[in-house]
């Protein structure tokens, strides 16, 4: 059984037979504070004063995140220079968004030990995330939450409530321009997709069974009746009607890849497109969940992102920026993106 222990400044962590003495988060502290101050570029002495402060906040805010025991990766110098890099940047800019962010950037890369894409790409964004713009990080977390997220949901009403809570707080800031497009591209966070998806297109494919209006059980050909049956449940938007499970148009189709299900994989695939809302139908859905989704279906459709991807630079600072937003209303892991 994996146990965990804290203890407070200058204390020794015993358990069992081993003895650690580990970083403390004074240690910690004074370890950040050295990074800084041995490292800084020549500043005129009213302008060190500024930095060394704006340094000393992003500093304690990123420490006071962290369980100890993330504390000892600060003698990983990749990490060092990661939070030089950080401390610098919010040194020089003390804008609180950008410092927010890297501060969730490097609270994730300490407590990444193990050398992978999800480190590596950590690590870009932390140097990326000073080269855009809160807009960007905006439309950078709108097409991660459009594009590359199935919400948890089992229902049209908390399909609408979610939502309301992850996707609203975005759209209200939402403004993209073709060349933020390029220039996010040329800072390798987006590629080009090999499709253009809308937002009504996008919704479709991730939450078939909730922008449907299901179909009847005589519907079904005969020969696969006692086969699909037991897959179908009562129609969320008509309690007349059946439907398949709340589940995305890739996760059926894998469904229907089962040796038992095989042979009716052409019977669930008409099946499914029977009932569905088209994509005008599925925006103006949402255009009427809230008052700052009003227009946003029209505005993403008009830009650029339609035709574009993330990268896994693209992703990581897109997940970080929408928890920095969100918080807990979005209680997913970095991993399930980038790995």
């Amino acid at each position: 059984m994996r146990q965990t222990q804290r203890a407070g400044d200058n204390s020794v962590n015993i358990q069992g037979d081993v003895v650690n003495f580990g970083v403390s988060y004074r240690d910690a502290r004074e370890i950040a504070k050295d990074v800084f101050e041995e490292n800084i570029v020549k500043f005129t002495e009213a302008a060190r004063e500024i930095a060394s402060e704006r340094a000393h906040e992003i500093t304690e805010k990123l420490i006071s995140s962290l369980p100890i025991e993330a504390l000892e990766s600060l003698k990983d110098p990749d990490v060092q220079r990661s939070l030089f890099f950080a401390q610098q940047e919010f040194a020089c800019s003390g804008e609180k968004d950008l410092g927010e962010l890297l501060v969730k950037l490097l609270a994730d890369r300490m407590q990444s030990a193990e050398r992978n894409v999800k480190t590596l790409a950590l690590g870009e964004a932390l140097r990326t995330a000073p080269k855009l713009t809160s807009r960007h990080f905006v439309a950078l977390s709108v097409l991660m939450v459009c594009i590359q997220t199935k919400l948890g949901v089992d229902s049209v009403e908390h399909l609408h409530r979610a939502l309301s809570q992850v996707l609203s707080p975005l759209a209200k800031e939402f403004q993209i321009t073709r060349a933020d497009v390029a220039y996010l591209e040329y800072a390798g966070c987006l590629s080009n997709a090999a499709f253009t998806t809308n937002l009504g297109d996008a919704f479709q494919n991730a939450y078939p069974g909730l922008f449907t209006t299901g179909f009847m059980e005589e519907w079904i050909s005969e020969g696969s009746r006692d086969a699909l049956m037991p897959l179908t449940r009562k129609c969320l938007r008509d309690p007349k009607m059946i439907q398949f499970p709340t589940l995305s148009k890739e996760e059926i189709r894998k469904l229907a890849e089962q040796e038992a299900l095989k042979v009716h994989k052409q019977e669930i695939e008409r099946l499914m497109g029977i009932g569905l809302m088209t994509a005008g139908e599925i925006e103006r859905e949402i255009s009427g969940i809230d008052e700052d989704l009003a227009n946003f279906p029209n505005q993403y459709n008009a830009s650029s992102l339609v035709n574009c991807q993330l990268t896994a630079v693209g992703t990581t600072l897109a997940y970080t920026n929408l928890k920095r937003v969100v918080g807990d209303y979005f209680d997913a892991e970095l991993d399930i993106w980038v790995y």
